[in-house]
């Protein structure tokens, strides 16, 4: 049997370019995937289309009733943020920040990390920033949250903290940020619980989702609970292998 060298040498030319081909494809579907990603995931960040100072929220909580509070609310391509801070983190008293996030696509379930949510909290803090391993758990009226010790410097000026991220049974709306006592006073973790639970609504929400999942949470009673996060193990007995 003869065999036609040009008939295979095209064969082989038409087959070298379907797997290059096939690879440009693979690899731009591969890019685009990643693009869709990183621009959900920095959506957050973009520029906002609307900027405001007015506060939908207050706390009445005795540890922040002396300080002044601030407040500013933006839009985002993803949805609604807004920050209100009771005191500076630069100074030697008291400061606490909360930052409201309201998605604009709650049907959408995300699931929170807390290493990256807390990082994106250092533009605010605009300190050096030490983290730790302690972590507790903090029951609210709202639903749980997991808060954990970490400590700033603030020009020369060390501060211990606690920050905090919401694990409400919603997609509607979660809370993070901080809360620092004054100078060389560590932060009690009951004392954080207890000042979520005093988050009151001062006006009405950007999204119907968000505005009952506060005003449900405010007609509950308070739980001001906090406890150190244990790690469950399998306590049963090993069992043999079975044999085959």
């Amino acid at each position: 049997m003869s065999f036609d060298h040009n008939h295979i040498s095209t064969f082989g030319t038409y087959a070298g370019k379907m797997v290059r081909y096939s690879f440009y494809a693979v690899g731009t579907i591969v890019l685009a995937l990643i693009g869709m990603v990183v621009i959900r995931v920095t959506s957050f960040f973009d520029q906002p289309s609307r900027v405001s100072t007015k506060a939908s929220f207050q706390i009445n909580s005795p540890e922040l009733t002396r300080l002044s509070p601030t407040a500013n609310s933006a839009r985002f391509n993803a949805g609604w943020q807004e920050i209100l801070q009771y005191g500076q983190v630069y100074d030697r008293n008291t400061d606490f920040t909360l930052v409201v996030n309201m998605p604009a696509n709650p049907d959408t379930p995300v699931v929170r990390d807390y290493s990256y949510e807390m990082s994106s909290l250092r533009p605010l803090l605009r300190t050096a920033y030490t983290g730790s391993s302690t972590y507790y758990d903090l029951q609210t009226r709202f639903g749980a949250v997991r808060a954990a010790n970490f400590q700033i410097d603030s020009d020369g000026q060390i501060k211990l903290c606690v920050s905090y991220l919401s694990r409400f049974d919603t997609t509607a709306v979660y809370l993070k940020g901080w809360y620092c006592e004054a100078s060389g006073a560590r932060p009690n973790f009951h004392t954080l619980a207890c000042m979520i639970d005093k988050i009151t609504l001062k006006g009405v929400l950007p999204t119907a989702a968000a505005q009952t999942f506060f005003e449900e949470g405010m007609n509950r009673s308070a739980r001001c609970r906090a406890e150190p996060v244990s790690q469950t193990t399998d306590t049963r007995p090993a069992r043999p292998p079975r044999r085959l």
